[in-house]
C-alpha cells in the first residue's frame, strides 16, 4: 500500500449556496472532511477556489465595460477569461501554465483577439441572392472549446454562433483609444504671435491697432521664413 497518499481533512468556503447545502455537507461527512466557513466580507480568509472566482469576475467585468459589450453576455466573458487564464497564468512554484501541465506542450496564443471587437462572419447557412451580403456583423466573444473556431454574437440573428470563417477588426478599438488620447492630451506646440511695429489702422480715438501675424513655432535648427530686419524698418 502506498503510504504517500494524503487525504483532505478540511476545506474552507464562504456562505454561497454552491457549497453550503445539504448534499455537499453529507458528501463531506461521508469522507470525514471538516467544512469551515470564512467570515462575511473577509476575502483574505477565502480559499484558492474563491480567490480564483474573484479573479475571473474582475477579468470579466473589465472585458465587458471596457468595450461596451452587452451585459447579458457575462457568461461568455467569464468563459473567455478562464480560457485565457489557463494559457497565460503561471502556476505557483513553477514556470508552467495550467495548459502545459495538462497537455504537456506550450500553448499557442497567436490567435488571441480582443474581446468585444467588431467582426464579420461568413453567412453560409442562408440561401443568398446574387447581390446579398455574404457576411453578418457580430461581436467577438470568445473561443470554441471543442473545435478550432471563434464564438461570435451575431447582431442580425441575436444568437451566439461558432465559426472559423470570421474576420475580426480589433484595430478599431485601438484607433479609438489613440483618438481619445489625442483629444485629452494635446501636446502640439503653441503658435507664436509676431506683432509688426508701426503698421496699422487708426480708430475714432486716434489709437493704432497692431495687426498680428500668427507664425508656427519653428525648430531651433530650422531657418526662419522671414527676414527679421525687414520687420523693424519704419
Amino acid at each position: 500500500m502506498n503510504s504517500n497518499i494524503r487525504s483532505i481533512k478540511r476545506i474552507r468556503s464562504d456562505h454561497e449556496k454552491e457549497f453550503e447545502n445539504a448534499s455537499f455537507e453529507s458528501y463531506c461527512d461521508s469522507l470525514g472532511i471538516s467544512h469551515e466557513f470564512s467570515a462575511p466580507r473577509t476575502t483574505q480568509q477565502n480559499g484558492v477556489v474563491e480567490r480564483k472566482n474573484g479573479v475571473l469576475q474582475e477579468m470579466a467585468r473589465v472585458m465587458l465595460l471596457s468595450n461596451n459589450v452587452l451585459r447579458n453576455l457575462w457568461a461568455e466573458a467569464v468563459n473567455t477569461a478562464c480560457y485565457i487564464g489557463n494559457r497565460v497564468f503561471l502556476r505557483p512554484g513553477s514556470r508552467n501554465t495550467s495548459y502545459k501541465l495538462w497537455k504537456g506542450r506550450k500553448p499557442n496564443v497567436s490567435y488571441f483577439r480582443t474581446f468585444g471587437s467588431k467582426c464579420y462572419m461568413l453567412n453560409d447557412r442562408d440561401q443568398l441572392g446574387k447581390f446579398d451580403a455574404k457576411s453578418d456583423e457580430g461581436i467577438f466573444i470568445g473561443y470554441a472549446l471543442n473545435s478550432r473556431a471563434y464564438r461570435v454574437f451575431n447582431l442580425k440573428t441575436r444568437t451566439v454562433m461558432e465559426s472559423s470563417n470570421v474576420v475580426i477588426d480589433d484595430t478599431r478599438l485601438k484607433s479609438n483609444d489613440h483618438e481619445e488620447e489625442d483629444v485629452l492630451e494635446d501636446d502640439s506646440p503653441l503658435e507664436r504671435v509676431v506683432v509688426t511695429p508701426n503698421v496699422g489702422t487708426s480708430n475714432d480715438n486716434n489709437e493704432v491697432t497692431q495687426p498680428s501675424t500668427r507664425v508656427p513655432l519653428l525648430d531651433s535648427n530650422e531657418p526662419a521664413p522671414w527676414n527679421p530686419k525687414r520687420l523693424m524698418k519704419p
